[in-house]
Formats: structure tokens, sequence, C-alpha cells
């Protein structure tokens, strides 16, 4: 009898010692996945109210292409929990990008789009929240179940948002069924 009893204990140890260690592996994770986008957010700050000039690096076959278009990019404003980048491409304004930092513990990226008069356009606010593997430069965003249910034909969209190593540049891109569709990159080391 006791020896069932010390076979069931040891048992039972085995299990609660083994569920610990996986929740504290899962911990580690979470908290590694907070750190690097928090790091990747946090980069912003020193760019706050300054505007930079992109140029397409890469455009898909049959897509329309914004290389004669002149790009400009500004950290407009950096809170705690919420960064905004406008992006204006020609004389188009309608677009704002938005670094959000969720309830401390998730990273989203939306794309704002609204119309001259401040209203915003039908298709708006779409983007995703990050990937797990970002680092603190670079961040993968798929397309949310929002935005999913917003436009079904985006659902493959994959925006990707990412600083040089040496914090020269920054780039924009989407991919669409993993497919590169386009990429703009910004250059850091020349403000406007």
């Amino acid at each position: 009898m006791k020896i069932k009893q010390f076979v069931s204990l040891i048992s039972v140890a085995v299990v609660l010692f083994t569920s610990c260690g996986q929740r504290q592996e899962k911990k580690e994770v979470k908290e590694e996945k907070l750190n690097a986008e928090m790091e990747f957010f946090n980069r912003f700050k020193s760019l706050e109210g300054k505007s930079f000039s992109g140029k397409v690096v890469f455009v898909g076959e049959g897509v329309s292409s914004w290389a004669d278009l002149e790009l400009v990019m500004t950290v407009r404003e950096c809170h705690d929990t919420i960064v905004y980048i406008p992006f204006r491409v020609g004389d188009n304004t309608s677009r704002t990008w938005m670094v959000i930092m969720e309830n401390g513990e998730k990273l989203r990226f939306r794309h704002d789009h609204r119309h001259a008069d401040g209203t915003p356009e039908d298709l708006t606010m779409y983007g995703g929240y990050a990937l797990e593997g970002g680092t603190p430069f670079k961040q993968i965003f798929p397309a949310d179940e929002f935005t999913c249910n917003m436009l079904e034909r985006i659902c493959d969209n994959e925006w990707s948002v990412e600083f040089s190593e040496d914090l020269s540049t920054y780039s924009y891109s989407l991919k669409k069924e993993g497919n590169l569709v386009i990429q703009v990159d910004f250059d850091l080391t020349n403000p406007l």
C-alpha cells in the first residue's frame, strides 16, 4: 500500500513540476516578445516631429507604382500607447499609420484613411497584430479578424515595418499570399 502511495505522490510531483516548467517557459517567451515589441515601439520616440523622404524599392508586376510620386512619412506624435505616422503619397494625404501598444501587452499596426474633411474613408483602420518572432528592429502584422471582416480580399495581406540595425532606414512593405507587393524605404539620416 505504501509503495502505491509513494508512486502516486511521485507521479503527481512530476506532473506539477513539468506543468510549472511549461508555464514558466511560456511566460518567458511572452515576456521576450513583449520586450521586442516595446523596444520597436520606443524607436519612434527619437523621430517624433520629423519627416523623412521615401522611395519605392520594389513594386510587384501589375501593381500601381508610386515611384514617380513624392513619398513622405512624418512621425507626428508619440504617446505612451500610440504613434501616429502620416504617410503622404504625392498630393494624397489620406493615410496615417498607427503603431499601437494595446494594454501594454501586444503591438498592433493600423492604416487610418481619411477624406480631406477628416471623415473616415470606407476602408480604414485595417491592419493586424504583431506575429511571434518579431525583433526590436522588425515587426510583421498579418491581417486580423477585423480586417478580414471588413474586406475579404485583403485578408491575406501581411504588413512589415522595419528599422535597419544602424537606424538609417525605415521600411514599410506589403505581402499578399506570401509574395512581396510593394516596399518603400525611408532615409532616416536626412530629415526634411
